[in-house]
């Protein structure tokens, strides 16, 4: 599908003459962009379009370049980091007061960039939460909406696909009783690194309020990177494919609804959870 603003405006410095670098002129950004339909009728499921439009307004008001040619380049390529479920993006950068000696309408440059010019990387995350904050009025669905919503609005981050939630019991917790989770598996795209993604996450949980009192205590929201392309990582701060998820059906069961051809290093989905153990892992319903 594609999606089109057109008219974003603002005061930049771009020119090559001094007096447009004094003084400023407006320019005019249309854009293209062509991504794929949303999965969901929700926001986390499609590009923000006021988010769009600050990265255009940033790039115009941002560091002056001599070419107009150039400002379109560079406001195609953020859009296309910044949003990596984009396939192709077309900016037109319309000058309206350049300054020629001769009368006209407009000035206007066109450019045209796909997403093989920055590529992107698929991966699935885990998220789960029983912890809830009665001063926030928040329920653990709540919670889960949030994360994904505050993962969808990092730049670098698209979500492609999700999976409903479901209720499980807590695993690795030893004697203590803890109330059950709500867990799903979710899709996405970055253009991301996979340590920066991993402090991406990180810094969703921070902000929602987890806090980590001794290992496996309840938690407000949990974010784990299962897969990350082909990508195989062993080191102090990440394991990648995640090393027990093979294990978990709070993994693998959500993740076979959105992706039933799905593999890890062990095996097939399809193969992995029928030799999964006696936790229990309920559906409970979509999240939107």
């Amino acid at each position: 599908m594609r999606i089109n603003i057109k008219g974003l405006r603002a005061t930049g410095f771009h020119g090559v003459r001094e007096f447009e670098r004094r003084d400023g002129q407006e320019f005019v950004v249309d854009v293209t962009l062509k991504r794929p339909t949303p999965w969901a009728d929700a926001l986390p499921a499609t590009v923000n379009y006021s988010e769009i439009a600050d990265t255009v307004i940033d790039v115009i008001q941002g560091p002056p370049f001599d070419l107009i040619e150039t400002l379109g380049q560079e406001i195609a390529g953020r859009l296309l980091r910044e949003r990596p479920s984009v396939h192709m993006v077309k900016v037109a950068v319309h000058k309206p007061n350049a300054p020629l000696k001769v009368e006209f309408g407009d000035v206007v440059c066109r450019v045209k960039r796909r997403r093989r010019d920055c590529p992107a990387t698929g991966f699935v995350l885990s998220l789960g939460s029983n912890l809830v904050d009665p001063d926030k009025h928040r329920d653990l669905d709540e919670n889960l909406r949030l994360a994904l919503h505050a993962l969808a609005a990092t730049p670098g981050i698209d979500l492609t696909a999700c999976s409903s939630v479901y209720r499980t019991t807590p695993v690795e917790v030893g004697s203590e009783r803890q109330p059950d989770f709500h867990n799903l598996v979710v899709m996405g795209l970055t253009t991301l690194e996979p340590h920066e993604l991993l402090r991406q996450t990180a810094s969703v949980e921070q902000r929602l309020g987890r806090t980590r009192p001794y290992p496996h205590a309840p938690r407000v929201i949990d974010i784990d990177i299962v897969k990350f392309g082909d990508a195989v990582i062993h080191d102090d701060e990440l394991t990648i494919p995640h090393p027990r998820a093979s294990q978990r059906g709070f993994v693998l069961t959500p993740w076979i609804e959105i992706a039933p051809h799905a593999k890890l290093p062990e095996g097939s989905l399809t193969e992995l959870v029928p030799k999964l153990g006696p936790e229990t892992v309920e559906k409970i319903a979509p999240i939107w």
